[in-house]
């Protein structure tokens, strides 16, 4: 797989939207009540999976493998990569939480849910990378 140069800075949008939306996800559960730790377990487990999935996301638009700005290839990127994000944050929660590595209870039916949930999260996604990715464009355009 062929990138261009200068692909790291186009995975950049992809992990900002998935670290700031750990980053929500933390500050939520302290905002109802929970401990700071797990607020800050919950801002990481969920985090950093979302960020690499997002920063890859970039990094197969840099190399031509997905096209840019359309609804339908980043809907079936995360079709996949939200239930496999959802399903490391699980684990990684209840492993801290509880010293135990637990899956969900019904397995399939949790990567199901995931998965129709994992739409909506691609329309916020994809909005969110493309007003980050022109900026970022705008920004080193005129650095020039």
């Amino acid at each position: 797989m062929q990138i261009r140069e200068g692909f790291l800075t186009q995975a950049v949008p992809g992990a900002f939207v998935g670290l700031a939306a750990g980053l929500i996800a933390g500050g939520l559960a302290a905002l109802v009540g929970q401990p700071l730790g797990w607020a800050l377990v919950t801002t990481v487990a969920l985090g950093l999976p979302l960020g690499a999935f997002g920063g890859g996301f970039g990094l197969l638009v840099a190399a031509g493998r997905l096209p840019a700005g359309r609804f339908a290839p980043v809907a079936l990127y995360w079709l996949v990569a939200f239930p496999a994000a959802r399903l490391v944050h699980e684990i990684t929660v209840s492993l801290v939480l509880t010293g135990q590595v637990r899956l969900p209870s019904d397995l399939v039916g949790f990567l199901a849910y995931q998965g129709i949930v994992s739409f909506g999260w691609a329309i916020g996604f994809l909005w969110l990378h493309e007003r980050i990715s022109m900026r970022l464009r705008a920004r080193a355009t005129a650095s020039r």
